[in-house]
């Protein structure tokens, strides 16, 4: 845990996707540290219909908490980390916003866009010493995903997509964030890293 090793935890509660929240996250978070080295966009809301069947609600919900609330939230702490000439983001998108499945049209988009936000983000502020890169996970065993990984029938289909011969589990995202946060990915920015048992080398 973070107290075992000599570490800090400020917990704020709100919703990301209200402007407020978000203002009081930010001023919470720089009255309790001081500063905000990194930021790791990891909200994230699945659902899915056909394209012709999605209710304009559902497109909203996906996109607000997906994409808007993480460029709120960028744009909110970018004025600090440009002051300090130093960040890092850390971007949670999904394999699905590098390739494209039926049935979640507006998942797949929102995760490629915030795919192109990471790269934005590295090419406009690069020069102020701020990194950005995402991580792209394939199917990880989650509460979010726990009653599609429970069809047995279907895990066993997909499964054979994955040459690794497994699904993901938490561990294997955290690591991956981990090495981009870290000084040891120093050269490394605007990257969309598959985390993914090798299922985008199709």
């Amino acid at each position: 845990t973070a107290k075992e090793v000599g570490g800090q935890i400020l917990t704020v509660a709100g919703d990301l996707t209200k402007n407020d929240d978000l203002d009081r996250l930010v001023a919470e978070t720089l009255n309790a540290f001081g500063k905000i080295d990194i930021v790791v966009n990891n909200s994230g809301l699945f659902a899915g219909s056909p394209i012709h069947e999605t209710k304009d609600e559902a497109w909203d919900s996906i996109m607000d908490v997906n994409m808007r609330a993480v460029f709120q939230l960028t744009k909110r702490v970018l004025p600090h980390m440009i002051e300090r000439k130093s960040g890092n983001f850390v971007h949670i998108s999904s394999i699905l916003g590098l390739i494209a499945v039926p049935g979640v049209a507006a998942y797949n988009v929102s995760k490629g866009a915030l795919i192109q936000f990471n790269r934005s983000i590295a090419m406009e502020y690069g020069p102020a010493g701020i990194r950005s890169n995402a991580v792209c996970p394939g199917l990880v065993k989650t509460e979010m995903t726990e009653d599609l990984m429970n069809d047995e029938e279907l895990m066993k289909e997909w499964s054979k997509d994955y040459p690794i011969g497994r699904f993901g589990i938490p561990k294997d995202i955290a690591n991956a964030c981990l090495y981009l946060a870290s000084d040891e990915s120093s050269f490394v920015t605007g990257v969309a890293l598959p985390v993914d048992g090798g299922f985008t080398a199709h």
